[in-house]
């Protein structure tokens, strides 16, 4: 990426013009970062900002309001929002830990899983968004919760937020495992696994853990990378049950945005301790490696952009 001075965007009677605080990275945005994808357009789309200026149409927020939501182009100083695409942020919350746009990932996950209380949960995948999902669904019910991850660091994160059993992958142990027709198929597996990596092994491994007519929850983000492959004849006679665990529709994932913010604001998911690398607008660069080779210590990463 190169930094290039712009005009401030002009706005409509609809918009409010949003003076950028913090803006995080995802590793959504890691492709066009590293192939040149997106060139020409801004990138960042994880952000928090106070409104500079309102349309005449704008209701619901006045210039000095710190907001929070689904709007774009928000690596920069300047970006632009409609009112229903942004929510005000708790007082309390820190710039950093008023990120939203993934939570409202995190939480429509966590509500389209069945999870019931006393079932037994597994996470394949401890990054930021593993992490978070070992929380929800402690919330949930889950009794106990199995983590998995090729870190050791990442294990040792998992269990600070929930986890009871964490494992590297080749170290779990066989009775977590139904990959195959046998006697003691009815008494090993996991009630709930949520796949979390956004990588074909890791999808793959999930799809072994469930028990015989358990919960397969996809949470990971497969639109790199390639296809993906599954075993459907291992899947189809166990008879799980299958949850494409992504929303779509704005106008839920801003709801669900707002649950996540009330659960930050009441201590229900602490967010602030995994918030540990910030960069300056001038080393996105420096953060888009570090997301994806993942320094010693690295959780989540996101750009200041401004105080």
């Amino acid at each position: 990426m190169e930094i290039e001075e712009v005009s401030i965007p002009e706005i409509k009677d609809n918009e409010m013009l949003i003076r950028m605080l913090v803006c995080g990275t995802c590793l959504s945005e890691y492709p066009d970062w590293k192939n040149g994808d997106s060139m020409g357009q801004i990138l960042g789309h994880e952000p928090v900002g106070i409104v500079e200026k309102t349309g005449a149409g704008i209701n619901k927020f006045k210039p000095g309001d710190r907001v929070t939501g689904l709007f774009r182009n928000c690596f920069a100083e300047y970006t632009v929002s409609t009112e229903d695409m942004a929510l005000p942020v708790p007082e309390k919350l820190t710039d950093e830990e008023a990120i939203g746009e993934p939570w409202s990932c995190l939480v429509s996950g966590a509500d389209r899983t069945t999870v019931n209380i006393g079932d037994t949960a597994a996470v394949v995948g401890c990054g930021y968004m593993g992490l978070g999902f070992i929380q929800l669904l402690r919330l949930k019910g889950a009794a106990k919760i199995i983590a998995v991850d090729v870190r050791e660091e990442s294990l040792e994160l998992a269990k600070k937020y929930g986890a009871d059993e964490v494992y590297l992958p080749d170290g779990l142990p066989g009775k977590y495992i139904v990959d195959e027709w046998n006697d003691e198929m009815f008494i090993r597996g996991v009630d709930v696994v949520a796949e979390v990596t956004g990588g074909a092994a890791g999808l793959e491994l999930a799809g072994k853990m469930v028990r015989p007519h358990g919960v397969l929850s996809v949470v990971g983000f497969h639109q790199s990378g390639g296809r993906r492959e599954i075993d459907m004849k291992l899947w189809n006679w166990k008879a799980i049950t299958v949850i494409n665990a992504h929303e779509r529709r704005s106008w839920r994932q801003m709801e669900f945005m707002r649950q996540a913010l009330a659960m930050f604001e009441n201590h229900k998911i602490d967010v602030k301790p995994m918030m540990k690398h910030e960069y300056a607008l001038s080393e996105i660069n420096r953060a888009f490696r570090e997301m994806k080779e993942k320094p010693e210590g690295y959780i989540k990463g996101y750009i200041r952009i401004g105080k």
